[in-house]
C-alpha cells in the first residue's frame, strides 16, 4: 500500500523501465537512482515475485501432464503480509509491469481487493438476472476470462456478503488456472477475525493457503511514516501556497505511479476522485463532504486509499452542519483505518467546528484530526 519511492524531490531519471525485466532489477534501479535506500525484506520479496514471474513466463499453457489429463496445470501464487508502508504494493507493482511488459498470453490484471469485490457482486448479480444455475461459478468464469492472473492490493474482508461467497467463487477462479498474487497487512488467518459466522469462511482462508505461498516482509523502516514525518498535514490559510503545498505532497507521496481518474462504486452508487496516484487521492472537501454520502461510503473510501489530500476545508458552522457531519464520518473512517489526511483549511483544528449540532461529537473528531496530522508540522501562514 506504499508509494514510498521519493527519498528526494527530484523526479526519476529517464530510463526504459519496460526493459527491466524482473522485479529485482527494478527495485535495484530505484535503489540506484536514490529514491529508495536498500531493504533487505524488499529485495527478498522481490527475489519471489521474480521466481513466481520466470515461472509463469516460462510454464506454456498445458504441459505434458495437462495435454495427457486434460487439466490446466496450477500455479501456485504468493500472499504478501506485513506492516503498514513495508512496500507491498510498490513490488506488487513492479511484478504487474513486468507482466505487462511481456505480453503474458492470457493477460493479467490489478485490482484494489475492494473493488473487485464490488466487480464480483456485481458479476453474481448480472449473472443470476440472467438466470444462470450458478451465478457464482458463472461469475468465476467471466472473472476469469479477464486474466490469467490476478493482483489484488490490500486483501481485507469485513463484509459478510464478500465473506459467504469467497471460498466458491476462488475455487472457481483456481480451477481455471488463475494466478493470484495479493498484498495485505494481515496473515491470512487474520482475516475476517472475529467476523459473523467466521466458520463459514474459514474453507476461504485454507484454500488461500493452499493456493498462495505465504510470504511475510519482514519489519523494517515504513517508508510513508518516513516521509509524512517531514510534511505539514494541515495548512492554514487555505490561499495559493497551501495549494501549492497539497500538489507537492501529492506528487511525493503518489510518487511515480500514473495518475488518473478513478470512480468508488458503493451500493450502486459512484464516488468519483478525479486525481489518483496508486492509492493516494486528492479531492475537494465540497466534492467529497457536500454531496450526499454516508458513513459506508466514508468506509469504502478509507478502504480504497491509504490516504486523501483535501482542498479547502471550510469552517464548519451551522450554516453548514450536514457537511459537518459527513466530514466526522470520513475523519472517523480514515482513523480506525490508520489512514493519512493531508488538508487546506480556512482555519486551525482547534477553531474548525463553530456549530452548534455536534460541538460535543466534534471534540473526538478534533482529538483524531489532531493524532493524524501530528506526523507533520501544522503549517500555518505558509
Amino acid at each position: 500500500m506504499i508509494r514510498c519511492r521519493y527519498q528526494h524531490d527530484s523526479p526519476m531519471p529517464d530510463q526504459n523501465t519496460a526493459a527491466i525485466s524482473s522485479v529485482s532489477a527494478r527495485l535495484a534501479a530505484r535503489v540506484e537512482a536514490g529514491f529508495l535506500i536498500t531493504d533487505p525484506a524488499q529485495q527478498s520479496v522481490a527475489g519471489a515475485l521474480d521466481r513466481l514471474l520466470s515461472n509463469i513466463l516460462t510454464s506454456g499453457d498445458r504441459s505434458i501432464l495437462s495435454r495427457l489429463t486434460g487439466r490446466k496445470k496450477l500455479q501456485r501464487g504468493l500472499y504478501i503480509h506485513g506492516g503498514v508502508g513495508r512496500g507491498k504494493t510498490m513490488l506488487m507493482d513492479m511484478f504487474h509491469d513486468c507482466l505487462s511488459s511481456s505480453k503474458l498470453q492470457g493477460g493479467q490484471f490489478r485490482l484494489h481487493f475492494h473493488d473487485f469485490m464490488v466487480l464480483a457482486q456485481d458479476t453474481i448479480h448480472a449473472a443470476r438476472t440472467a438466470g444462470s444455475d450458478d451465478p457464482v461459478e458463472a461469475a468465476a468464469a467471466t472473472l476469469a476470462a479477464r486474466g490469467r492472473v490476478m493482483c489484488f492490493d490490500e486483501m481485507e474482508v469485513r463484509d459478510i456478503a464478500d465473506a459467504m461467497i469467497l471460498a466458491r467463487l476462488f475455487t472457481g477462479l483456481f480451477d481455471k488456472g488463475v494466478v493470484v498474487v495479493a498484498t495485505s497487512n494481515r496473515h491470512a488467518d487474520e482475516l475476517y477475525k472475529n467476523g459473523l459466522h467466521r466458520d463459514r469462511f474459514l474453507p476461504f482462508i485454507a484454500l488461500l493457503k493452499q493456493r498462495c505461498e505465504m510470504l511475510t516482509i519482514a519489519d523494517g523502516r515504513d517508508w510513508r511514516a518516513q516521509m509524512l514525518a517531514g510534511m505539514a498535514s494541515w495548512h492554514v490559510p487555505d490561499d495559493r501556497q497551501a495549494a501549492a503545498a497539497l500538489d507537492d505532497a501529492f506528487a511525493r507521496l503518489a510518487g511515480d505511479s500514473v495518475v488518473g481518474s478513478e470512480s468508488i462504486r458503493v451500493a450502486g452508487r459512484e464516488i468519483s476522485f478525479d486525481r489518483v496516484g496508486g492509492d493516494v487521492a486528492r479531492i475537494s472537501f465540497a466534492n467529497l463532504c457536500e454531496t450526499p454520502l454516508g458513513a459506508r461510503d466514508y468506509l469504502a473510501i478509507a478502504g480504497r486509499f491509504a490516504g486523501l489530500l483535501i482542498d479547502h476545508v471550510p469552517v464548519l458552522t451551522s450554516a453548514n452542519e450536514p457537511a459537518a457531519r459527513r466530514f466526522m464520518w470520513m475523519v472517523d473512517a480514515l482513523y480506525d483505518r490508520q489512514r493519512f489526511l493531508v488538508a487546506s483549511a480556512a482555519t486551525d483544528i482547534a477553531n474548525l467546528y463553530q456549530g452548534h449540532n455536534y460541538s460535543f461529537e466534534f471534540e473526538r473528531t478534533g482529538s483524531r484530526l489532531g493524532e493524524m496530522t501530528h506526523r507533520g508540522a501544522h503549517a500555518e501562514g505558509t
